[in-house]
């Protein structure tokens, strides 16, 4: 599947005390949108700009402007208002909607500029006022994935490749919570009962789908329930996800889904509010200033924040993956075609990973935002055991718990039960065996209901 992230043009108001100059009042706006493009409908006409408020802890996500939704039941600050208001005044823009990015101390507006107005000359005009502090361009992530129709075409390889039976005798991510930034959430998926602590939706109601295929196919590998006589098990099975639906599907029954600035934004303020321990970001694109000082914020608290690379290639210019210290993630190579090191990448199962989907169903789905999954779900057992462990240290148990294998049907990946065992101490790293009662006991019949 595809997540694409529209990022919006950034520009960051420090101190509203000098006006700018309003555009010519003989000038005709239009208003009238550009041609859509791939069915995504990219808002290649807006922009969205930060100022500093110190009142904004008590200022709701988005206001009456918005088709947003909207968190809390207060009111926006009359300053705010008013330098909402004068930015769209001064500068010929139409609002869109503002909200609160508390944990950077700023409040956030989303602008619409005229399409008869050049781009280019609204960001000089931007650039050489004194009160902006930053502006970007809009830029599209992309996540890459497939899903295989034939329903028992494999089983869970990634919890065998990674030894997780063997790891789960010794944790099993016990209340450790996961933050999902992602689409939503199928939370009453019968391997998803109980496993979800909180739930938010940062998404306009009119992008709402019944279908939340990739959220729900992360948080099944990630912390599906154990020993529950269906379904599978997942890597994590006792910790909690803190579902943050950021992201929508383009179409029913489909898994592309598209994300923007404004949504991705909310989530990671949010997720660092409700002090999540581990941020699971499935998403990759190019370089984004207020993403960015939002997960360097989550980094800097403490949160272990993880992000999918779509190769060990482009692991440099994938952003978030690309941030110093955020745990970056690949698809694992089967043995005997192994690519080029790549020191500071985690390899990870994630090809036909079998996980759930919604509707009580389940399905084989392939690409590194699900690798991802996979070691944000290792990263909670090890929270477990030592809940103080930053992310460098947890890079380094992971690396050094790979070896070379033997198997021809395996891959180079992360061993969970080495990495966890470091920590405990146990050296009962063998060959696992699969409990009595656990998911992969079921039959397919169980596994693969008929869609």
């Amino acid at each position: 599947m595809v997540i694409i992230l529209r990022i919006f043009l950034l520009g960051c108001l420090v101190v509203p005390e000098i006006s700018c100059t309003s555009v010519d009042s003989q000038k005709v706006v239009d208003w009238t949108h550009p041609p859509e493009s791939g069915g995504i409908s990219p808002s290649a006409n807006q922009i969205l700009i930060t100022f500093e408020d110190e009142r904004n802890q008590r200022v709701p996500i988005a206001d009456a402007v918005s088709g947003y939704r909207q968190r809390g039941d207060y009111a926006n600050s009359t300053w705010s208002l008013n330098v909402a208001e004068a930015l769209a005044k001064d500068y010929g823009l139409r609002q869109v909607t503002q909200w609160p990015i508390n944990s950077l101390g700023i409040h956030c507006v989303v602008y619409e500029i005229p399409v008869n107005l050049s781009m280019e000359q609204v960001l000089k005009r931007l650039e050489m006022d004194k009160r902006i502090e930053a502006v970007q361009a809009m830029k599209t992530f992309h996540v890459r994935g497939e899903t295989y129709t034939d329903p028992y075409f494999k089983l869970q390889t990634g919890i065998r490749d990674m030894h997780v039976e063997s790891a789960q005798r010794i944790a099993t991510g016990r209340n450790i919570k996961v933050a999902v930034i992602d689409t939503g959430v199928d939370v009453g998926h019968p391997d998803l009962t109980g496993q979800i602590a909180l739930e938010q939706n940062f998404v306009d109601e009119s992008k709402a789908s019944p279908d939340d295929i990739h959220g729900t196919a992360v948080a099944g590998i990630i912390a599906a329930s154990a020993n529950n006589q269906m379904g599978i098990v997942g890597i994590a099975p006792d910790a909690k996800l803190i579902v943050l639906k950021a992201c929508w599907q383009i179409s029913p029954q489909k898994a592309e889904a598209v994300c923007n600035s404004l949504t991705l934004a909310l989530a990671l303020n949010s997720a660092i509010n409700l002090k999540s321990e581990i941020i699971n970001l499935s998403l990759t694109g190019p370089q984004d200033t207020l993403v960015g000082r939002l997960v360097d914020k989550a980094l800097d608290d403490g949160i272990i924040v993880v992000a999918s690379t779509s190769s060990p290639f482009a692991a440099e210019k994938d952003f978030p993956s690309s941030i110093k210290r955020v745990i970056a993630v690949r698809t694992a190579n089967a043995v005997g075609n192994s690519s080029p090191s790549d020191t500071g990448i985690v390899p990870a199962p994630g090809q036909e990973i079998l996980t759930t989907l919604p509707h009580a169903t389940y399905n084989f789905m392939s690409g590194s935002s699900f690798a991802a999954a996979h070691i944000s779900g290792v990263i909670a057992l090890l929270l477990q055991l030592n809940p103080h462990l930053g992310s460098e240290q947890i890079l380094s148990m992971l690396q050094a718990s790979m070896s070379p294998s033997t198997s021809a049907q395996a891959v180079n990946t992360v061993n969970a039960c080495v990495a966890v065992a470091s920590l405990s101490g146990s050296s009962d790293c063998g060959n696992p065996t699969v409990r009595s009662g656990s998911a992969l006991l079921a039959s397919p019949s169980v596994l693969m209901p008929d869609r």
